[in-house]
């Protein structure tokens, strides 16, 4: 039994709402620190458009994703960008971010979720997948600038 209870054996109503505000008051204070951060070190930011809602059909993605919050992130992050001048960058949901190798270019076609890491059988670079994800969204988000000149 928790202490916070007081001798009680389950939390009443008010005492969960206590500490459901509380994880909500951190994870706001969070989101806005880091990306307050985020904004004073870059001038550009990339992001990939995800579709969160079929995501969270995903029974073990779904409580990962709703816990961080990701639309409100977004929206800080696009809000602070405006107002400091920066550019964010937008890829489409659909680019092969994680099953490109970010040295040769090669697209393969057999990854998982389940695969974190993996080993390019064309040029023999080891990636780990969210690492090379974030390299190849940076590659796909510079080269969308170019083209439109932004």
């Amino acid at each position: 039994m928790l202490k916070a209870y007081k001798y009680r054996m389950y939390p009443t109503k008010q005492q969960i709402a206590k500490l459901h505000e509380k994880i909500a008051n951190q994870r706001n204070d969070f989101q806005h620190k880091l990306t307050s951060r985020l904004i004073s070190e870059n001038q550009a930011i990339a992001l990939e458009t995800l579709t969160v809602s079929g995501m969270l059909k995903n029974h073990k993605l779904a409580q990962s994703i709703s816990d961080v919050s990701w639309s409100s992130f977004v929206t800080k992050l696009e809000y602070k960008a405006e107002w400091y001048g920066k550019s964010i960058l937008r890829i489409g949901q659909f680019e092969p971010s994680t099953k490109i190798c970010n040295v040769c270019g090669y697209h393969n076609k057999n990854i998982t979720l389940a695969d974190r890491k993996w080993k390019c059988p064309d040029c023999g670079a080891s990636h780990d997948r969210d690492v090379n994800a974030a390299i190849n969204i940076k590659k796909f988000a510079l080269n969308k600038q170019n083209l439109i000149g932004i």
